[in-house]
Order: C-alpha cells, then sequence, then structure tokens
C-alpha cells in the first residue's frame, strides 16, 4: 500500500511527492518499507528550449532596412572624363537591430552596413567602404575631395530615353548596400553570423559627350572641374 509520509524535504526530480511502499507477506506478516518520489503523473512534459539561431533568423526575416538614396554630381547629366560624385544619405548609414522571442528563448540580429556596389549602367562598376561625400556647390571645387566617384569614358547617348529622343539616353544607376548581420541570444546564450543582406536602388542618368572646344564652358555650367586643375 502506499502512505504520504510528510515530514520529507520537498524537490524531487520531477513534480510529485515522497511516499513510503511498505509491503507485508500474508504468510508470515512481515513487513518491509521502502521511501520513494514518485512522479505525479499529470503533470506536463516541459517542452525543449527553441534553437536559439531559429529565432535569430526569425528576427532577421522581420528587419525592415533602408534602400539608399542616391545622390550624385553633377546631378542634371554626368561629363565624360568628368569624375561624377557619388553617395547616399548618410543618416542612414548605421547599425540596425531587431530582437524575436520563441518561449524562453530570445535572440537579436544586428545589421551593419559595409560597402556600396554602384552599377553605372554602361557595364562598368565601382565599390565605395562608406555612403560617400556630398558635393557642397557653395564651396570652391579646388577644396573638395571624395573617396566615391566614377569616370564615364562614353556618353549614353543611343540608350533609352523618356521621350524616345535617342540623344537624351540615359544610363541606369543602381546602388546597392551591402548589410553583414550578427547575432546573439539569451535563455539559451549562443551568438553568430547570420546570411548577409541587401538593399538597393536606381536612378537614371545622361551623360553628355562635351567637345574640347567648349569642354571650359561646360564646367563652369556644371561648376565643376576636370581632375588635376585648380579653380
Amino acid at each position: 500500500m502506499l502512505n504520504d509520509e510528510g515530514g520529507f524535504a520537498p524537490g524531487g526530480p520531477t513534480p510529485g511527492g515522497w511516499f513510503s511502499i511498505t509491503c507485508t507477506d500474508p504468510a508470515t506478516g512481515d513487513s518491509v518499507s521502502q521511501t520513494v518520489w514518485i512522479a505525479d503523473q499529470t503533470a506536463a512534459t516541459p517542452s525543449p528550449a527553441a534553437d536559439p539561431y531559429a529565432v535569430a533568423l526569425q528576427a532577421e526575416n522581420s528587419m525592415e532596412l533602408p534602400r539608399p538614396d542616391i545622390h550624385v554630381n553633377p546631378a542634371q547629366a554626368a561629363v565624360v572624363n568628368l569624375p561624377t560624385w557619388l553617395w547616399v544619405d548618410a543618416s542612414s548609414w548605421h547599425a540596425y537591430s531587431v530582437s524575436a522571442s520563441i518561449g524562453s528563448v530570445s535572440a537579436t540580429a544586428v545589421a551593419i552596413p559595409v560597402s556600396i556596389r554602384w552599377s553605372m549602367g554602361d557595364g562598368d562598376s565601382v565599390t565605395c567602404s562608406g555612403p560617400g561625400t556630398p558635393f557642397d556647390p557653395d564651396m570652391p571645387a579646388a577644396t573638395q575631395v571624395t573617396a566615391c566617384s566614377y569616370d564615364y569614358s562614353v556618353s549614353s547617348a543611343g540608350q533609352p530615353s523618356s521621350d524616345g529622343d535617342l540623344n537624351d539616353g540615359s544610363f541606369v544607376v543602381s546602388a546597392t548596400i551591402t548589410w553583414s548581420v550578427s547575432w546573439s541570444s539569451e535563455g539559451v546564450v549562443a551568438s553568430g553570423t547570420l546570411p548577409t543582406l541587401f538593399t538597393s536602388t536606381s536612378t537614371r542618368l545622361r551623360v553628355e559627350q562635351v567637345e574640347s572646344l567648349v569642354t571650359e564652358q561646360a564646367i563652369v555650367r556644371l561648376g565643376r572641374r576636370p581632375q588635376g586643375q585648380s579653380s
């Protein structure tokens, strides 16, 4: 028979209670008792903890990263052999984080911008390690420098145009930001890296071929000077 024995310290391996099991030999009347912990049969089996990497992936999938806001100079039309400055808004160039939870496990994914790949529409591209430097038309051109620019070697004449005039053709320029993503978790302590993310934007840019006799006039009109010339 089972007798609930009071006085035993609580805290067995599973929900339940201490019991004394007494066995009596009907032939001799001798009894033997043993105290054991008996689990509560109605207690639910604890669910296994969620995979922290899967929780981190869920966080990454919910991220809404900014698309690059493209800026170039000259803004209206680039010029063959004149450096075209390239940049995006620096206000969005920072880390973004999102967290997710499943059960007792929570994870945070952090995305950091690494570089921008500029596809210039003429079959070439340039990769810049940062957002680029805005060109300031109020400052002397000779005092401004950038590490992110591109020199077109051909005009965009003959490319598709909005008005159907091939002389007004333009190149499709796209900027793609590469985001490095890392993660860490609580509940189940772990960390690591997640798949790389990308955000991109495109715009059209007309590139003019300026004849040598009017190059200086064009440069003045654009507020720029070729590399190597001072104002």
